[in-house]
């Protein structure tokens, strides 16, 4: 995750991510609760070179959390599929999570689920061109 979506974690009390190791990248260190000293870790490099040194440690499954962070590793070709969740709140104003990427994306549909309290989430895979077999 950025460091913006990091601090936005802390503020909310209870950390949701339990025993699960996060990898905050940013340009400069970050201040890690003591309690949190066993999971959480600071890197400051490219994200390809994130996933190659994760990669090397046996990691093959990475969660990507943060606009910014998102959009870098979009731009780098290192995501596969993304989840989209999507709130029933039209909001007025604030940060866009998909602001300016290097080039279009295009996504083909996996599975969407739609919750009790109105969320719905979708499930695509990130693909170089548009599946010209569909209407």
């Amino acid at each position: 995750m950025g460091r913006n979506t990091y601090d936005a974690v802390l503020g909310f009390g209870q950390w949701p991510y339990g025993c699960k190791r996060v990898v905050v990248l940013n340009g400069r260190p970050i201040k890690i609760p003591h309690d949190l000293t066993r999971t959480v870790e600071w890197r400051s490099c490219s994200p390809a070179a994130l996933v190659d040194e994760l990669s090397d440690s046996g990691v093959d499954h990475l969660y990507i959390d943060g606009g910014k962070t998102i959009q870098s590793f979009l731009n780098g070709g290192l995501i596969q599929e993304i989840i989209i969740t999507e709130i029933p709140i039209l909001i007025g104003s604030g940060i866009p999570l998909f602001g300016p990427l290097s080039t279009d994306t295009h996504l083909a549909h996996i599975e969407t689920r739609s919750f009790e309290n109105d969320f719905v989430q979708s499930k695509y895979r990130v693909t170089d061109l548009p599946d010209q077999t569909d209407p």
